[in-house]
């Protein structure tokens, strides 16, 4: 007899967890212990990645200070991208503040950089582009990964992916190392509201079997 999605998930939690986590841009002034973002920096890294090169490395950010900073960095950033984008002065300084905001009042802000450190080198570029491309992919995994974990304490998370859009302003701003490469920012905390549940795509549309 074929399983049902119910039998499914109620043998496995995972499959709970996944349905269940949401994407909160709204958090509770509650902080979070460092001790708690190293253990699921710890967790995280057991996605996979290419050749298990673990190429991520991740910047925690308490301070109001630095998450500022930061913020600040990024906004002006996104000003001048927004512009350039023709839109009224009215709505970026509406879409800045908004990011703004969504970095500074979160607990902590946690950045994930990417190193290629471990990755496999090749005389053409094809492949060598290919690996990086890998690399990329394997910070969807790690990120997923660690907002089940943030879930799993009762925390919510946000993803923002503004850091590939300006690497060298997020980079000077924080002073990090030349080699690493940000990609993406997340905000962890305990929710101010349950989040939204989007819906999904029928399977029919994501799925050929053959």
């Amino acid at each position: 007899m074929e399983a049902t999605e119910t039998d499914i998930r109620s043998r496995h939690p995972i499959s709970e967890s996944v349905r269940s986590r949401r994407s909160i841009r709204l958090f509770r002034d509650d902080p979070i212990p460092g001790d708690v973002v190293r253990e699921l920096v710890r967790a995280a890294p057991w996605a996979p990645s290419p050749h298990n090169s673990q190429p991520w490395r991740f910047t925690a950010l308490f301070g109001r200070a630095d998450k500022e900073r930061l913020a600040d960095a990024m906004g002006e950033r996104l000003t001048r991208d927004l512009r350039d984008d023709h839109l009224g002065e009215d709505e970026v300084a509406r879409q800045t503040a908004r990011s703004r905001l969504r970095i500074t009042s979160a607990p902590v802000a946690i950045l994930c950089s990417l190193v290629g450190d471990g990755l496999g080198s090749y005389p053409d570029r094809r492949r060598n582009e290919l690996e990086w491309q890998m690399a990329v992919q394997s910070v969807g995994a790690v990120l997923q990964t660690l907002f089940l974990l943030a879930a799993a304490r009762g925390l919510g998370t946000c993803w923002m992916a503004a850091p590939m859009y300006c690497p060298g302003e997020v980079r000077s701003a924080l002073a990090l190392a030349p080699e690493l490469v940000p990609q993406a920012l997340v905000l962890p905390g305990y929710p101010a509201h349950p989040g939204k549940v989007r819906p999904r795509r029928f399977l029919d549309e994501v799925l050929e079997l053959r």
